[in-house]
């Protein structure tokens, strides 16, 4: 009897030492790699027209990236890299409300290795699209024309007479003002009639216009800055 006890205690002894001696099979990685861009600035074009006169809040907006983004000495996403975001805000021009608005955001940017960061931008300033310059050649001068007369001629248009300043009533004077204080609230846009207004506590900023309908054609440039990026989605 004892020594079939002995006998037992020994084999589970060795069957202990065995199941120690066995590699335990490895966990899953958890992903928990975060591309941080903070405060980076992106440039980017935007790929479609928007129009606050069609747009509608919530539509899609898509725009390319013109340069590199770099993250700690390395590129995260490259040029040509697509940005997606939204608009958030719409409001047409007319005559009730001359005040024409447009918001839009950026929140997604896809990366060198197929993925996608989350994040959140600001907008900063909107340039004019990049247009092509063509150098026209002008037309000879007739035979007969004395040196620089043709160019002095190119120089000095007449300048036809316009219309008399008209006349503003107090009313429309007051408007005008109000206006007037709107628009120095604002910054530039290096596009005509838009501006931007003067950034929120958030720091958003939106695109406003006195003069039309706010419409941001395919190929404006736009300047970002993330306030707050996220991990890979």
């Amino acid at each position: 009897m004892n020594s079939l006890l002995q006998v037992i205690a020994i084999t589970g002894l060795f069957c202990l030492g065995t199941n120690a001696a066995l590699p335990q099979q490895p966990t899953a990685p958890v992903n928990s790699t975060v591309t941080s861009l903070d405060g980076a600035v992106l440039y980017a074009e935007l790929s479609k027209t928007i129009d606050a006169k069609k747009a509608k809040t919530g539509d899609p907006v898509t725009a390319l990236l013109l340069a590199d983004v770099m993250s700690k000495g390395k590129i995260v996403a490259r040029h040509d890299a697509k940005l997606t975001g939204h608009v958030t805000e719409v409001q047409p021009h007319s005559k009730e409300n001359p005040e024409s608005r447009l918001g839009i955001v950026f929140d997604k940017v896809m990366l060198k290795d197929g993925q996608e960061l989350a994040f959140h931008s600001l907008l900063l300033a909107i340039r004019p699209p990049e247009r092509p310059q063509f150098n026209v050649p002008s037309a000879p001068a007739p035979p007969g024309t004395p040196q620089g007369a043709a160019a002095a001629a190119d120089r000095h248009y007449a300048m036809p007479k316009g219309p008399t300043q008209p006349t503003l009533s107090p009313t429309m004077t007051g408007a005008m003002n109000d206006q007037a204080k709107a628009m120095a609230e604002s910054a530039p846009t290096g596009i005509e009639g838009l501006s931007l207004t003067a950034p929120a506590n958030d720091g958003s900023r939106i695109i406003v216009s006195l003069q039309r309908t706010v419409k941001l054609e395919s190929g404006v440039r736009l300047e970002l800055r993330i306030s707050e990026s996220g991990q890979h989605q």
